[in-house]
């Protein structure tokens, strides 16, 4: 204990030039608490911010699933009410007889919704093995004009219809690919369908091949259409994000088209890239490796 001493008023005081101070163990204790405090109150707040943005990205990711229900009922709907309703008519045609260019015409129409409907329902599927990682990929090593041959020539007829030119630009004795065929060439209608959509008559869509880096082939799709922003790209690329959420949107499609694209184009062992500028319109990259021990059929030969 500290000395104290009797001052000249009478009191009791400490002793002159000693201060009275704690003990060091008491010192240690109440740093050892205020630690001990301090961690149960970042914890906790660490947890609270836990709980607040797992709540935030689920609500985020149901208000998404939810528009995604309401556009792809939109997208099943629509198509479905043309072939009943044209269907319908095509029956009726004993009390309203019908010409043989309207029987053409309302078959055509119901050709092309049927079409539809099988798109979007295979987009679904699609979707659906994907995340189940039942996807099957055959890889072998390709010949790049020969896979893009057929989508090629459907992407040209479906351009003149649309009134938006189409340019096909695949350099010649190109190296092999490793990848799927099948899937190289459905993943690049998809892309060239998506550009189509959103471009406005008068407008280009190209499809270019050529190699890139040693040991690379790129094949692009590019459109000088509506383009996008940034977060709309990002957006665009999410499984059931879309850009445009209005039922009465200016563009059909479920939305899906450049998230099966990247994850199918992955699996073959290829990169994905898009590049985007609003109202310029958009770039899609994909680069598959050369595949190297292969040779061309012509020097099999």
């Amino acid at each position: 204990m500290a000395r104290t001493s009797l001052t000249k008023t009478g009191d009791f005081g400490a002793s002159p030039g000693r201060a009275i101070m704690p003990r060091a163990g008491a010192v240690g204790s109440l740093l050892s608490q205020y630690s001990l405090r301090l961690g149960d109150t970042l914890l906790r707040h660490r947890a609270e911010l836990a709980e607040r943005a797992s709540r935030i990205e689920a609500e985020l990711s149901n208000k998404v699933k939810s528009e995604f229900i309401a556009n792809i009922s939109h997208e099943l709907r629509t198509p479905l009410n043309s072939i009943l309703g044209f269907s319908k008519m095509l029956k009726q045609s004993d009390q309203a007889p019908l010409s043989t260019d309207q029987v053409s015409e309302y078959a055509e129409f119901i050709l092309g919704s049927a079409t539809n409907l099988l798109g979007v329902v295979n987009d679904v599927i699609t979707v659906s093995k994907l995340q189940s990682r039942k996807f099957d990929i055959h890889l072998d090593a390709i010949d790049v004009e020969e896979a893009l041959r057929s989508c090629s020539i459907t992407a040209t007829e479906r351009a003149n219809v649309a009134g938006i030119r189409f340019l096909s630009k695949i350099e010649t004795d190109l190296p092999l690919i490793v990848a799927d065929a099948e899937q190289l060439g459905a993943t690049t209608s998809r892309l060239i369908d998506n550009g189509l959509n959103f471009t406005p008559q008068g407008g280009t869509v190209a499809l270019t091949a050529r190699l890139a880096a040693p040991g690379r082939v790129l094949v692009c799709v590019s459109d000088n259409g509506i383009g996008m922003t940034p977060d709309e790209v990002r957006l665009a690329m999410t499984e059931f994000g879309q850009i445009d959420n209005r039922l009465d949107r200016d563009h059909e499609g479920t939305g899906l088209g450049l998230p099966i694209s990247k994850a199918i184009t992955e699996l073959q062992g290829g990169e994905f890239i898009v590049r985007s500028e609003k109202d310029k319109g958009t770039h899609v990259l994909m680069i598959f490796p050369v595949a190297e021990a292969a040779a061309r059929p012509a020097d099999a030969e």
